[in-house]
């Protein structure tokens, strides 16, 4: 038998693997309760207990939840340093290896036909906004647990995909939503994340997202337990009950309190009861904490979160100049999508386009595993471009790596970029190499906006003559989609490297199925970002001016021609003849850089000190000849005089 590739959903409240068999896909969920792993961790001494065992230990009977828990271990990825366990370092990649081990234990020991394999490789979903380091973090806790990372892709993808994978005719599917607008609101435990993905070209591309880490499960729970706590302390006459709680129980009302949450989802229960022995340290009757709640009650103590999460969907369509009708899916995953309050909230906005799924807890991890089974690739959506100087001063920008190019797989990393260029102004003593990616989607124009990506410099000599100096510029792309430039000067010697990791990928259908209709450009749907999301140099009042050039610039012939590319007071030092009337060379910008630098031969001052100055005698009787151009002030001495 070939080798069998998973699909696991390492979430901040549960995780998952997938396995797509025979044609169907078969979820390995919890075997005693039939839901997905928790993502929790019981440091019990020198034993480690993970998932649900964990969890119920949270919810003993007599007494609280004992020491050396850590939930949502997920999180640790995002920080720095190590988690604290009763007092004692652990680092972040080896708690989320035990989960990951957790999976893999139980992978090999599931039932339902799946018993025997081996869960060596698996596609691993990721939050859209899980960057680079966060990535490598990742791969090195699995690699820990024993897996290999095949690829990572984003969460929302993988859920579109499993969605689309589980429809009766693939193909017609993706025809009829071929061009159009999908908004995967998943809202889990942990965090809200709400991306407008677009189907586009054979992929799934994700045109904006917008996350929410303050407004997770965890926070409808929290705020329950404090409802309750509140309740209890009512009845019983109590002031301070929390300094009252027994060791252990605030975690243990907590975990009752998501408990609570899940059953008063259930449309056809109206109240639930909430039973902790000996929560209090006190002899009286309010020692056993003993409430009720409605669900009456758990809507309105959570109709504010609820509001801020549906809120989130209009704030990305009015960032993307969208309205609901123009939305034609909305899908719907995670956990909270089964409270009623927020299902009604979608079912409001989007009618009749919210698919009624009994998967959405599991919708994530199946989607990673039918990408594995079907062999799917994460692809560029936006091309890496260079900044290079042009005649107006500004700079253009030309690709370096165009959008469509497969990233790398597991253990690979490509050499994806490999140009030279010409340092056009190295006065400085260092070359300037700006990378950059458009802002929207599809076929980019000059003028459209860029969003820089990273600024990378190398020393050069200083003293060289402009266009002689060369820069190797080489681009590398690993299998945690970081990228690295690296420069080289070949006069100067030197080198220097920079990573960045703002990639944008979508997921390439291709292998599947191509639909039939000729793909529409996107520009229209898609929306400049807001202003203050653009780290643009251009867009503040300074704007940085490339040193660099294209050393295979078609726009120049020979290298003569590519003097045009370097700033008028410069050329003036190397070409003193290169503004001599007759040949008609210099560009317009080369001749009010000339006039603007370059002092008076007579007395030795800028164009813009005679300004404010006024003339001298020694120059009044030659000023006024040569220097009327555009922002040059009249009556000024000649450069050349």
């Amino acid at each position: 038998m070939s080798e069998v590739i998973f699909g696991i959903d390492f979430g901040t409240t549960n995780s998952l693997a997938s396995v797509a068999i025979g044609g169907k896909v078969l979820p390995l969920v919890d075997q005693k309760n039939g839901r997905p792993h928790p993502s929790v961790i019981w440091y019990r001494g020198a034993e480690v207990v993970v998932g649900r065992d964990a969890r119920e230990n949270m919810n003993v009977t007599e007494g609280g939840a004992p020491p050396g828990f850590v939930r949502s271990p997920k999180m640790a990825l995002r920080r720095e340093g190590p988690l604290f366990v009763d007092g004692r370092p652990v680092e972040a990649t080896d708690a989320v290896a035990e989960v990951l081990g957790h999976l893999r234990s139980d992978a090999e020991n599931a039932r339902g036909g799946a018993s025997g394999m081996h869960l060596e490789r698996a596609v691993f979903t990721i939050p859209v906004d899980f960057g680079g380091p966060e990535r490598r973090a990742l791969r090195d806790a699995a690699r820990k647990a024993g897996i290999g990372v095949v690829q990572f892709v984003h969460e929302p993808a993988a859920a579109l995909y499993a969605y689309l994978r589980s429809q009766p005719d693939l193909g017609f599917e993706l025809a009829r939503l071929e061009g159009r607008s999908v908004l995967v609101f998943d809202w889990g435990g942990g965090t809200l994340d709400v991306t407008l993905c677009r189907i586009q070209g054979g992929s799934i591309l994700q045109i904006r997202n917008l996350g929410d880490n303050e407004i997770g499960g965890d926070k409808f729970d929290e705020r329950l337990r404090n409802f309750i706590r509140e309740k209890h302390a009512a009845a019983h006459g109590i002031e301070n009950l929390t300094a009252l709680e027994q060791p252990g129980m605030a975690a243990k009302l907590l975990h009752q309190c998501e408990i609570l949450k899940i059953q008063l989802s259930d449309t056809e229960v109206e109240d639930e009861d909430v039973i902790v022995r000996n929560y209090l340290r006190t002899d009286g009757p309010g020692g056993n904490l003993v409430a009720t709640v409605s669900r009456e009650e758990l809507n309105s103590l959570s109709s504010g979160i609820v509001a801020r999460g549906l809120s989130r969907i209009d704030e990305i369509l009015e960032q993307a100049g969208l309205t609901y009708q123009d939305i034609d899916l909305c899908l719907a995953t995670g956990g909270m999508v089964n409270m009623p309050a927020i299902r009604d909230g979608l079912t409001e906005r989007f009618v009749g386009r919210v698919p009624d799924i009994s998967n959405g807890d599991r919708i994530i991890s199946e989607g990673a595993a039918w990408i594995a089974n079907d062999g799917l690739r994460l692809k560029l959506s936006k091309p890496i471009e260079v900044l290079v100087a042009d005649t107006s001063g500004r700079g253009t920008y030309h690709p370096l790596v165009d959008a469509g190019w497969s990233l790398p797989l597991e253990n690979e990393t490509q050499n994806v970029a490999n140009t030279r260029l010409f340092c056009v102004d190295p006065r400085e003593g260092v070359a300037v190499v700006e990378i950059a990616k458009p802002v929207k989607l599809g076929r980019a124009m000059p003028s459209d906006p860029r969003r820089p990506l990273c600024v990378a410099q190398v020393n050069v000599d200083p003293n060289a003559q402009p266009l002689i100096e060369r820069i190797e510029c080489q681009m590398q792309i690993d299998h945690d989609y970081v990228a690295r430039v690296i420069l080289r000067s070949t006069g100067r010697g030197a080198v220097s490297e920079q990573e960045f990791h703002d990639l944008e990928f979508g997921l390439s259908l291709s292998d599947v199925f191509s639909p039939d209709r000729e793909s529409k450009d996107i520009d229209e749907m898609v929306s400049s970002e807001p202003a203050g999301e653009i780290r643009s140099l251009a867009s503040s009042s300074l704007f940085l001016r490339s040193n660099v050039a294209r050393s295979d610039d078609e726009r120049f012939r020979t290298k003569d021609e590519m003097w045009k590319l370097v700033p008028g007071d410069l050329v003036e030092k190397w070409k003193p003849t290169y503004f001599d009337t007759r040949n008609r060379m210099a560009t317009p910008r080369q001749l009010e850089e000339r006039i603007f630098y370059v002092p008076c031969s007579r007395c030795r001052r800028t164009a813009s000190q005679i300004a404010a100055e006024g003339p001298v005698s020694v120059c009044r009787a030659t000023c006024g000849f040569d220097l009327v151009a555009k922002g040059a002030p009249q009556g000024l001495d000649s450069p050349t005089a």
